[in-house]
């Protein structure tokens, strides 16, 4: 069976890092819908064209493009035996279209981490993350737009509880201690 997993929290909650870590460990593709976009508006893509415009101003990128977008990465064949979707559902309409997606192969999501992390230190993570890696889109003005604008909204939350398969991670701690306790969610979720 597919380990299908969705990573949900705010920026700066150590998402990417412990997208990676499971990738490594489960064999499977970490799928970030952020690092897609940026990607294309480096290489000049149509695509990259057309979500420019709304990264820029530290917007989503619309529901029915970025649907579009995960829908053809998802039936790419590496994500067969799996995959860590991050930054991807961040709507109740994208959630609802990852079902359907998934349904087309008769799967199903097989859990989804919920990272919690204070807005206080999210923010200090991301203004360090901005000095360390350059990152010109990481300005104080837009790290704040984008916290709130990438806030999970809570009917997204409450479709993954009544489902039975969100878990809580407690991300204000070290990368090793975040990652034991995912390690141990994931083996709970197998063994499902």
């Amino acid at each position: 069976m597919p380990l299908d997993i969705v990573i949900l929290g705010p920026p700066g909650a150590g998402k990417g890092t412990q997208a990676e870590l499971i990738s490594e460990d489960a064999g499977i593709p970490h799928i970030n819908t952020g690092d897609m976009y940026r990607a294309a508006v480096a290489a000049g893509t149509e695509l990259g064209a057309r979500v420019k415009p709304f990264m820029d101003a530290g917007e989503l990128v619309p529901d029915d493009l970025t649907i579009a977008v995960v829908r053809e990465r998802l039936s790419q064949p590496d994500t067969a035996r799996g995959f860590v979707l991050e930054g991807f559902p961040r709507t109740l309409p994208q959630a609802e279209a990852l079902d359907e997606i998934l349904a087309e192969s008769d799967r199903e999501l097989s859990v989804v981490l919920h990272f919690q992390l204070s807005d206080e230190l999210a923010e200090q993570r991301l203004l360090k993350r901005a000095l360390e890696q350059g990152r010109e889109d990481d300005t104080p003005e837009i790290i704040h737009r984008r916290m709130e604008t990438m806030r999970i909204p809570e009917e997204l939350v409450e479709y993954y509880r009544a489902k039975g398969i969100l878990v809580g991670i407690h991300a204000e701690r070290t990368i090793e201690e975040v990652f034991a306790e995912v390690q141990q969610v994931l083996q709970a979720a197998a063994a499902r």
